[in-house]
């Protein structure tokens, strides 16, 4: 964009350059023609002409004017589109700027989000590898307590069946008093 407006001023430079050329190729044409009207012109016929030559060179000096002024408002504009050009070009550097660092800044702020992600992941799978390793223990106790039960379950029965023969040995005797000879029973 700046270059496009780099090449329209060089065109109104060289248009210019153009518009002084021509102003001075007709002030000198014009001089000529003056100074021809009075040193040499003896006729009316050679007057005559020169005046109108004077004429038409004045006539094209004004014309030779207007273009320039023409090209001086143009210049004008084209200068003051330039300039609108590079304003709008800074605010749009400034809000690539801006937008730039909003964009760093989001960034960042995920990068951190991913890193508190990753954390809390790492810390949920350490949790949970130890509760798996808890309920295994679990798992163990439990049936070391099943087996502690069964082992308790037999040694009450043996308990029982000893008792029952402690009882019927304490009734025994009140029975066979009479004979001390008899027979005490087998223990299991």
């Amino acid at each position: 964009m700046e270059q496009d407006f780099r090449v329209i001023i060089l065109q109104e430079k060289e248009r210019k350059t153009k518009m002084v050329r021509m102003e001075s190729a007709v002030k000198v044409f014009a001089l000529i023609a003056c100074v021809l009207l009075l040193v040499g012109c003896q006729n009316k016929a050679k007057v005559k002409a020169l005046t109108e030559r004077a004429d038409a060179a004045e006539a094209a000096l004004s014309e030779a004017k207007t273009a320039l002024t023409k090209s001086q408002g143009q210049a004008a504009s084209l200068k003051e589109e330039l300039e609108a050009a590079k304003n709008a070009r800074d605010e749009l550097a400034q809000q690539v700027k801006q937008l730039t660092g909003e964009r760093d800044n989001a960034i960042a702020k995920t990068q951190g989000g991913q890193d508190v992600i990753k954390k809390l992941t790492d810390q949920l799978n350490e949790q949970t590898n130890k509760a798996n390793a808890l309920q295994n223990q679990i798992n163990e106790l439990q049936k070391v307590i099943q087996a502690q039960r069964q082992s308790i379950e037999q040694q009450q029965a043996k308990i029982e069946q000893l008792q029952n023969v402690i009882n019927e040995i304490k009734i025994a005797p009140a029975a066979g008093a009479a004979e001390p000879n008899a027979v005490t029973p087998a223990l299991p």
